[in-house]
């Protein structure tokens, strides 16, 4: 297995300067929020234009995770907005929410240390914003172990016995081919029952299918291995293994930090957005009904439909979102990954 430095860096294709003239003339044709939208993805895909490494490191492959879920976040919203789901458009919100909170923490040394340098220059220690700087390097690590060690954790999960067992089990198949009415019912919901019976190819799927998740997590286990990253390993094994004997569920990014979604949200004076936050992880887990259910003075029943201006509302929030995420993105990019030898 290669270490994580052995890796190219590979980036998209960008467009050349006459499509992005293009793309720019295309701009003016569009109005309001989606206007917005759309200028939001070029600064997103210009923040790439700026990466020039040729090798992965673990800080750009953190930087690079965080960009690409935003970038992705803001697609996928374009494409609710024009059917008008805002459904979709909730659920999308309560990510790049989260993500936006992810990339304040990976950026706090650097704003903590400019509210220090603007109230007070004259008590910035010397040195201190090369540590910063530093620190905020280190954060990027963190993220990188961080979301590395939960796709581990699933990859791990997935190729247990018991799991496999029930994945690759044909007991329930058989059951319903051999009785007619359950065989009838099952079509009649779910289509043809077309699945594979034959044990011997059954066995050598689930063992193909093994072979390909552990490769995985040997090759998550070398990169881990980078020294860089076996610190925040230690503390995210400390804390996994502390949540489980309490019966708490994964690590968060947050916790990694002593800290919270609702502490970081007083911090930043954003505790107004802790209900818009609760909403979206209520219908992620299907836990809410007042989302789902129109309730009026004397009926009620499903609701399916939606009003344009709350559709338009939550797509302009998560398009300001994506826009701040790509600004600390940039920040970032500029004052610590440009200066190679604050990654040392």
């Amino acid at each position: 297995m290669s270490s994580l430095s052995d890796y190219d860096l590979i980036l998209p294709q960008f467009p050349s300067e006459e499509e992005w003239r293009q793309a720019i003339s295309e701009l003016e044709a569009l109005k309001g929020v989606a206007k917005d939208a759309a200028i939001v993805r070029v600064k997103g895909l210009n923040l790439l234009r700026e990466v020039n490494e040729p090798k992965a490191t673990a800080e750009r492959l953190g930087w690079l995770n965080l960009w690409t879920k935003t970038f992705t976040a803001l697609d996928s919203a374009v494409s609710a907005f024009e059917y008008r789901s805002d459904l979709v458009l909730q659920m999308i919100a309560r990510c790049t929410f989260e993500w936006q909170l992810h990339a304040h923490v990976i950026m706090d040394p650097i704003s903590d240390l400019h509210a220090q340098e603007k109230s007070n220059p004259k008590v910035v220690v010397l040195g201190s914003r090369e540590r910063s700087l530093r620190e905020t390097v280190d954060r990027l690590r963190a993220y990188t172990a961080w979301c590395l060690w939960s796709d581990k954790d699933y990859y791990e999960e997935f190729v247990h016995p018991r799991n496999l067992a029930g994945i690759w089990d044909t007991s329930p198949a058989k059951e319903i081919l051999a009785d007619g009415q359950r065989l009838e019912l099952y079509k009649r919901f779910f289509g043809s029952l077309d699945v594979e019976i034959d044990e011997k190819k059954l066995a050598e799927r689930r063992q193909e299918m093994k072979r390909m998740f552990t490769e995985k997590i040997e090759r998550i286990d070398q990169w881990l291995s980078d020294p860089h990253l076996k610190p925040w390993i230690n503390k995210i094994r400390e804390l996994s293994e502390n949540n489980k004997s309490k019966n708490k569920g994964p690590v968060t990014f947050f916790s990694l930090f002593d800290s919270s979604v609702g502490r970081r949200l007083k911090q930043h004076g954003m505790k107004f957005g802790y209900a818009a936050y609760t909403i979206g992880s209520m219908i992620l887990h299907g836990s809410t009904m007042g989302q789902f259910i129109m309730i009026g003075t004397s009926g009620l029943g499903p609701k399916i439909g939606t009003d344009d201006s709350d559709v338009e509302g939550a797509f302009g929030d998560i398009v300001s979102k994506c826009n701040h995420i790509f600004f600390l993105l940039s920040a970032i990019d500029h004052f610590v990954l440009k200066r190679r030898e604050l990654r040392r």
